[in-house]
């Protein structure tokens, strides 16, 4: 069970396995399809946006035509699940990627990772204090602001909030109490593998952890360190590619790096076929490779590499031609 929730996901689809899924009303509906029946029963009918565009907002589902260079390159569909339609599955991934296993092909764009916690009002307000003197970006009114942290264009963004202020019916605290959201938004990246493990939720629960840690190093009060950055967050994951001096310094940069998924990328179609003749890689390359499959054994030879997580690829093997497209 995870400890830090999903509060949003998009996700590009392909075409559905079976022909009885042809139309966005239809794709909807498979979605619709896992949602409690207390649930159904009070759902309001799907509303057509542009004639592309199906969506019930009551539960926060939408689903849009893809086109142009996504349409191109086989992506169908894209998919948003809302705060309100993970609240209705009580939060369960499982039941979701049941579903986009019923596509031939599923790719998450973003990724939304939420936790709520109740703290003492005067501390929401001193920490606010602070931050708005520290020139970080706040919007709103007095308890009721939020805190943002990097940019919307970058691939992590975050954001602090009162949740309470937002939404009191759902969201209820004590007197002299509020229930904070901190939230970590993530974005795809061209070349990066991260969100291809959304569902992970060892993975996505680290995640979470090296960004609050990282909001914290700057927060003077100490608010986001007692409340949301725990110190057994484990070993780092690192997500910026830069430039090593040497082979050996490189090599093992790219396998702590990416050890959560390495072997994962090993066993995908686009490494099978690039690499099946040997000869092909220049010395450099015969190494690197050599060592990523010696600790990819290693790890297996102890009973499965990176704790079973990175066995049968529940996406489709990494494309090439996709791996640069829009979403």
């Amino acid at each position: 069970m995870s400890k830090y929730n999903i509060d949003y996901l998009t996700v590009s689809l392909g075409r559905f396995k079976s022909e009885s899924v042809t139309t966005t009303g239809e794709v909807l509906n498979t979605f619709a399809a896992i949602l409690p029946e207390l649930y159904k029963a009070t759902c309001r009918e799907m509303r057509c946006g542009d004639g592309l565009t199906m969506r019930v907002s009551q539960y926060g589902i939408s689903v849009s035509q893809q086109y142009g260079t996504a349409l191109a390159h086989g992506w169908l569909y894209s998919v948003q699940l809302s705060g309100d339609y993970w609240q209705a599955i009580e939060r369960n991934r499982g039941a979701v990627e049941g579903v986009l296993s019923g596509f031939t092909v599923w790719r998450v764009s973003r990724l939304d990772l939420a936790c709520d916690v109740c703290v003492p009002l005067e501390e929401w307000r001193e920490y606010c204090k602070v931050a708005f003197t520290a020139g970080y970006s706040l919007n709103g009114m007095l308890d009721a602001r939020t805190v943002y942290y990097g940019s919307r264009k970058s691939q992590f963004y975050t954001r602090i909030y009162n949740k309470t202020a937002e939404d009191g019916k759902h969201y209820p605290a004590p007197e002299g109490f509020v229930q904070i959201r901190f939230e970590v938004e993530v974005h795809r990246v061209k070349g990066e593998l991260i969100l291809a493990h959304a569902f992970d939720s060892d993975f996505t629960d680290r995640l979470f952890l090296f960004r609050a840690q990282y909001s914290a190093k700057n927060d003077s009060t100490g608010f986001i360190g007692r409340y949301f950055a725990a110190a057994d967050a484990g070993e780092k994951i690192k997500t910026v590619k830069r430039v090593l001096g040497n082979l050996e310094s490189t090599t093992d940069y790219i396998f702590n790096a990416y050890a959560p998924y390495i072997s994962a990328t090993l066993h995908s179609q686009l490494v099978a076929s690039r690499y099946k003749d040997i000869e092909v890689l220049d010395k450099k390359g015969k190494k690197v490779l050599a060592i990523l499959d010696s600790e990819l054994l290693t790890a297996e030879g102890k009973g499965g590499a990176d704790d079973g997580h990175c066995g049968e690829q529940k996406t489709a093997p990494f494309d090439a031609e996709r791996s640069g497209q829009a979403d």
